[in-house]
């Protein structure tokens, strides 16, 4: 028995290793922000109830079915006189019931345009919701590659630290054989302490991404999180041209201007409609009587049947109707300019995108080549303190120009991955890689 449990210990905390172990992809990322991002949710829970509302709407020209009950006492009787006596015409108590069936024939083609409207409200609520996607997509690539590079500077600190720790141990056994002065072994511990504090900074950052990337995903701000580095996969980037048709062909705001001009163009007509008739077919079945539930009434039909027709025509009303729809075409100027303006916003943002990232990639190659300028200044600085042809000041200031180098070649790296989502996100691509 002692050994089943032991063997079942075991594999628990073999499966605990081995999910530990995991690292999450951006893929695996962005499906998990999607999935469980509760703005996002709170979106797509408008989307639906416009979406509801939508339906709602084609249920107007549907005819209605209504009822009424009316309970009405009156302190004397009416009557009527008729050879000197009083003839009673009703109770004390009159009761009416109504079923009331109303089909909307006619409407001045308000019905059919509010309808419209409505489907026109959805399509917003559903390019919100895409637009949404598209910033949670770019929020969390960035939040992606923040981590990385706050990742890769904390182990260049504490490379920089195991170097710096390495030098001073070497500067004090120069300094027991009496090699060097002792200002060059306290410049060493000096750049110690100074390593061992941009450490410290570089483990806060990297605590800080994390949090940003887990609220993103819905995570505890806290909770362990490991993750693919592929800063080194550089992207490809096709002509300024290329990501411009796309930006004007999928960005939302764009397609959300355009909604923006129908449901304008709408309102003109909607407008429109009060200059017609309403035509309304109704059928009314109607019960009256002195008791609650109208069972008997001596004075009358107790029930009756009806059917109709009702027409409403609105003739005059001091050009309040002409002043609408002239507003209304207003609205559709100013809603094809902001349209225009959207497409220049656009077009801008892509250019800017694409330039960025031209700019990120000339960075990395003078990134690299200065990384590899200062990896061989730094060996040959040690090579020359080991021989007493350097002093520490030089190996330190050698160092501090390899881990600068370091640093900056992972900025340029990030940069241009984050460039890259910036770019996707001004042509309307959410996923990693679209092309």
């Amino acid at each position: 028995m002692r050994k089943i449990f032991l063997v079942l210990v075991g594999l628990f905390c073999l499966i605990n290793s081995v999910k530990a172990s995991e690292r999450l992809s951006l893929d695996d990322c962005l499906k998990m922000a999607l999935s469980n991002n509760p703005g996002l949710s709170s979106i797509k829970a408008r989307l639906l109830a416009a979406e509801d509302l939508a339906r709602a709407a084609q249920r107007e020209k549907w005819p209605t079915l209504s009822a009424r009950y009316n309970f009405l006492h009156l302190r004397d009787q009416q009557k009527v006189v008729i050879l000197g006596r009083d003839i009673p015409l009703s109770a004390h108590e009159k009761i009416e019931f109504d079923l009331l069936w109303n089909f909307p024939v006619f409407h001045g083609f308000s019905i059919r345009v509010k309808e419209r409207l409505k489907e026109l409200e959805a399509n917003l609520a559903s390019v919100a919701y895409q637009r949404a996607l598209l910033t949670l997509s770019f929020q969390v690539k960035e939040a992606y590659y923040d981590l990385l590079k706050a990742e890769r500077g904390l182990r260049e600190a504490q490379k920089s630290l195991e170097r710096l720790k390495a030098h001073l141990k070497k500067a004090e056994s120069f300094y027991q054989e009496g090699l060097i002065a002792k200002h060059q072994v306290l410049e060493a511990e000096v750049a110690v302490a100074q390593a061992e504090h941009a450490q410290i900074v570089a483990q806060n950052l990297v605590e800080i991404a994390r949090g940003r990337l887990n609220i993103l995903l819905n995570r505890n701000v806290a909770t362990p999180i490991e993750i693919q580095d592929d800063l080194e996969n550089q992207p490809y980037l096709k002509d300024y041209e290329f990501y411009l048709k796309e930006a004007l062909k999928r960005r939302p705001e764009i397609r959300a201007a355009e909604i923006a001009i129908e449901k304008a163009k709408e309102n003109v007509r909607l407008a429109k409609s009060s200059y017609y008739p309403w035509i309304d077919i109704q059928g009314i079945y109607q019960k009256q009587g002195p008791d609650l539930l109208a069972t008997r009434n001596p004075y009358g039909d107790r029930e009756n049947i009806y059917f109709g027709v009702e027409i409403k025509w609105l003739l005059w009303d001091w050009g309040k109707r002409k002043r609408e729809v002239s507003a209304a075409r207003a609205q559709v100027f100013s809603e094809e300019a902001a349209l225009k303006d959207i497409k220049n916003q656009v077009s801008l943002e892509v250019r800017s995108a694409y330039l960025e990232f031209r700019a990120a990639e000339k960075r990395l190659k003078v990134a690299n080549e200065a990384l590899n300028s200062a990896q061989e200044n730094y060996r040959l600085h040690v090579a020359r303190f080991k021989e007493g042809l350097s002093t520490t000041t030089d190996v330190l200031d050698a160092e501090s120009f390899l881990t600068s180098a370091q640093v900056r070649r992972i900025q340029a790296l990030a940069d241009l991955k984050i460039t890259y989502a910036k770019l996707l996100y001004a042509t309307g691509h959410a996923e990693p890689k679209p092309f």
